[in-house]
């Protein structure tokens, strides 16, 4: 019968995303390392943005107990840090699974994260000093996103570095 279609011929289903993200790594030549230690990074940020939310958050009933350089700075800006930490860990858990949103996840989490510094800075007088340190780890993120390899490897087929 000529209706039926030889195995060979039939037109490859797409893949998912995932496979993808895995056959465009191997295309480059990248290995799977630097995908692990950013969404192992990723991690450790949402951590710090929940911790950083949680403590200004609470920090007003604790006062008695807090130093006053721990007191915080209201819950409108850490209701933000805690709005960003999910964020951050979809795009952990995009990078572990090789996910092909995961890298404009991360870049959208880090551009949220140093503008809700930016605005923490701008808003107070007396920044907490951990506000300067999420706005390195936000910019060396930046960075590390940024490489050739990692970026390459979540960009869609068929589109090349100009």
């Amino acid at each position: 019968m000529e209706s039926i279609v030889k195995e060979s011929e039939k037109k490859p289903a797409k893949h998912s995303a995932m496979h993808s993200v895995e056959a465009r790594m191997n295309e480059l030549g990248v290995p799977r390392w630097p995908l692990t230690a950013i969404g192992i990074l990723l991690f450790l940020e949402a951590a710090g943005l929940a911790t950083a939310g949680t403590l200004n958050f609470t920090a007003a009933a604790f006062e008695n107990i807090l130093p006053s350089r721990l007191v915080g700075w209201g819950t409108s800006l850490s209701v933000l840090f805690l709005l960003i930490s999910p964020l951050a860990l979809v795009a952990g858990v995009g990078f572990m699974r090789l996910w092909a949103g995961a890298w404009l996840a991360a870049m959208s989490l880090q551009g949220l994260s140093l503008a809700v510094s930016l605005a923490i800075y701008f808003y107070l007088p007396d920044s907490p000093f951990y506000l300067f340190l999420g706005m390195a780890y936000s910019t060396l993120m930046v960075m590390y996103l940024n490489s050739h390899g990692v970026r390459a490897s979540f960009r869609p087929e068929g589109r090349e570095d100009q």
